[in-house]
C-alpha cells in the first residue's frame, strides 16, 4: 500500500489525492514523469523534509560532487550559516564542522549547457526583448539560445541555463567562476533577470519539488551582517542528508513531477505568454506527486 500526497511542486498546500479518480502517476507515463531515486535528495531541517530532484543533466559535476558529500556523511549537522530574508539560505560549509581532508576539489562552473534540440526538448512559452527564450525544460524554468540557433551551429547546440527562481538549488563560490565545493544555497525568492547577479554566473544543480515552507522557515542571520551568523550554533541545522537510492524501500518517498511536455499540461502551456524571467518564476508551480510506504 502507497500514501499518496499530491502538492504543488516546492511544497506549497496539500491536496487531497482520491484513489478511485486516479489510479496513479505510475500508469500515467505521457502526463507524469518518476523522478529516479539517484536524483532525488532529502534534506531534514527543523524536523521537516524537503526534496531536491539533482539535474544532472545540465550539471553533471556538481552533481557527483554533491551526492559524494551527502554519502560521506559530510552534510549532515551543518549550519545554515548565512541566510538572508527575500533572497536564500546558505549551508554546506562542511569544513567549518569536519575539517575534512584532502578537500573536495573546487569545480569548474557549469553555468549554462549546450542543449542539443533534437534531445533535449524545451517547452517556450516566452521571449525576452534581448531574445533570449523562456520556457520549461522537465518542470525547470531556463532561458537560453532559440532552438534555431542550433540549426546553423556546429555541433548542432544552443546555449541553455536554468535561472534562479524560488526553490532552486544552486551552488556557492568564490569570486572565483570554478571555486565552487561544497557550500549551496537554497533560494528564498526569485533573483533572475538582467540585473541578477546569479543567472549564468552561479550553477544550479538541483530544485526543491517539495518542501518550500521549511526553507522559507529557517532562521535569518543579521541583516547588519549580510546575514550571516556570529555564531553558528544560533544558525538552523541541516541535521541529514540522504540520496532517495540510500534509503530503505519501507521508508523511501517516491516522487512524480508533471510532464511540461505531456498532454494534460498543453492547455496550461498554451496559456502562458510571458517575456520576463520574474514574471517566468511567479508561474504556478509544476504539480508534484509524493508517494510513500504506508507503515
Amino acid at each position: 500500500m502507497l500514501r499518496r500526497l499530491v502538492m504543488a511542486a516546492a511544497g506549497a498546500a496539500l491536496l487531497a489525492a482520491s484513489p478511485a479518480a486516479f489510479a496513479g502517476p505510475a500508469d500515467d507515463p505521457a502526463n507524469w514523469r518518476k523522478v529516479d531515486a539517484e536524483n532525488l535528495l532529502q534534506f531534514t531541517v527543523n524536523g521537516q523534509e524537503i526534496l531536491i530532484e539533482l539535474r544532472p543533466d545540465i550539471a553533471p559535476i556538481h552533481v557527483a560532487q554533491v551526492r559524494k558529500i551527502v554519502r560521506d556523511g559530510n552534510y549532515d549537522k551543518t549550519p545554515f550559516h548565512r541566510v538572508i530574508d527575500k533572497f536564500m539560505a546558505q549551508g554546506g560549509d562542511v569544513y567549518s564542522v569536519y575539517q575534512v581532508y584532502p578537500r573536495y576539489p573546487n569545480m569548474p562552473g557549469e553555468f549554462n549547457w549546450q542543449r542539443d534540440p533534437s534531445a533535449q526538448k524545451v517547452q517556450w512559452f516566452g521571449m525576452t526583448p534581448q531574445g533570449d527564450k523562456i520556457g520549461y525544460f522537465d518542470g525547470l524554468i531556463v532561458q537560453g539560445q532559440p532552438d534555431e540557433v542550433a540549426m546553423i551551429s556546429d555541433p548542432p547546440v544552443a546555449k541553455t541555463w536554468a535561472i534562479h527562481c524560488q526553490g532552486i538549488a544552486s551552488m556557492a563560490r568564490s569570486r572565483s567562476p570554478d571555486s565552487a565545493s561544497t557550500e549551496f544555497y537554497l533560494m528564498r525568492a526569485p533573483r533572475v533577470g538582467a540585473d541578477s547577479p546569479l543567472d549564468k554566473n552561479y550553477t544550479v544543480w538541483g530544485r526543491a519539488v517539495t518542501g518550500l515552507d521549511t526553507i522559507l522557515g529557517i532562521k535569518l542571520g543579521p541583516p547588519d551582517n549580510d546575514g550571516r551568523f556570529l555564531n553558528n550554533n544560533q544558525a538552523d541545522k541541516l541535521t541529514k542528508a540522504m540520496i532517495a537510492a540510500d534509503i530503505p524501500e519501507a521508508k523511501r518517498p517516491t516522487v512524480y513531477v508533471k510532464r511540461t511536455d505531456g498532454p494534460e499540461f498543453a492547455a496550461t502551456l498554451a496559456a502562458i505568454a510571458i517575456n520576463d524571467p520574474i514574471q517566468a518564476c511567479g508561474l504556478p508551480p509544476v504539480d508534484v506527486i509524493v508517494e510513500r510506504p504506508t507503515p
